[in-house]
C-alpha cells in the first residue's frame, strides 16, 4: 500500500490551517507567538511568566517581550505576589478576555469550514484516527511532549538540516 498521497494530503491541510490561522491573527492585531501565550494566562490565572514561558517552550526574554506587547493592548495586567514580592503574577483583563472570546469565535469558525459537510461521526473517526497514527509513529519521550514542545523539537530537527 502507498500512504505518500495520505500523507501529502495530511500536510497540506495543516500548512493550509495555519495559512488561515496566521491571517487571522494578523487581523487581530497580536503577533505569532501572543495568543498562546493569552490563552496560557486565561486558563491559568495568577500564573507567572516562568511559568507560562516553561510550559509554552519559549525563551524568558520572548515571553517578557511578547507580555510587554499585550500590557501595552491592555490584554494582561501583572500584579505583585503577595507571597513574594519578586514575582509578578499575570492576569487577563477584561480586553484581553473580549480579544481570546474573539479568538475563539474566529476559530471556531475556521474548524467548522474546515470539516463542513462531515457529519459528528465522521470527525471523531478522524481524530480517533490521527491519535492512532500519532500512538503508532511516537515513543514514551513523545507521548510526554506537549504540542508546543513537540513544535519546538520540529523546529530544531529542521534547523539542523539547514
Amino acid at each position: 500500500m502507498h500512504y505518500f498521497e495520505a500523507v501529502g494530503a495530511m500536510h497540506r491541510l495543516e500548512l493550509l490551517r495555519r495559512i488561515k490561522a496566521r491571517a487571522l491573527m494578523a487581523d487581530s492585531g497580536l503577533h505569532p507567538g501572543q495568543p498562546r501565550l493569552l490563552q496560557y494566562i486565561w486558563d491559568h490565572p495568577g500564573c507567572t511568566q516562568k511559568e507560562a514561558a516553561d510550559e509554552l517552550d519559549v525563551t524568558p526574554a520572548s515571553t517578557a517581550a511578547s507580555l510587554k506587547r499585550l500590557e501595552k493592548a491592555g490584554y494582561v495586567t501583572r500584579q505583585p505576589d503577595p507571597r513574594d514580592a519578586r514575582r509578578n503574577r499575570l492576569f487577563i483583563t477584561p480586553e484581553g478576555q473580549r480579544r481570546m472570546e474573539e479568538n475563539q469565535r474566529q476559530f471556531s469558525a475556521l474548524d467548522e469550514a474546515m470539516f463542513a459537510g462531515m457529519r459528528e461521526d465522521e470527525v471523531e473517526h478522524f481524530r480517533a484516527t490521527c491519535e492512532k497514527l500519532f500512538d503508532n509513529l511516537a515513543d514514551d519521550k513523545d507521548r510526554r511532549l506537549t504540542i508546543w514542545k513537540l513544535a519546538r523539537q520540529a523546529r530544531e530537527e529542521e534547523e539542523k538540516d539547514k
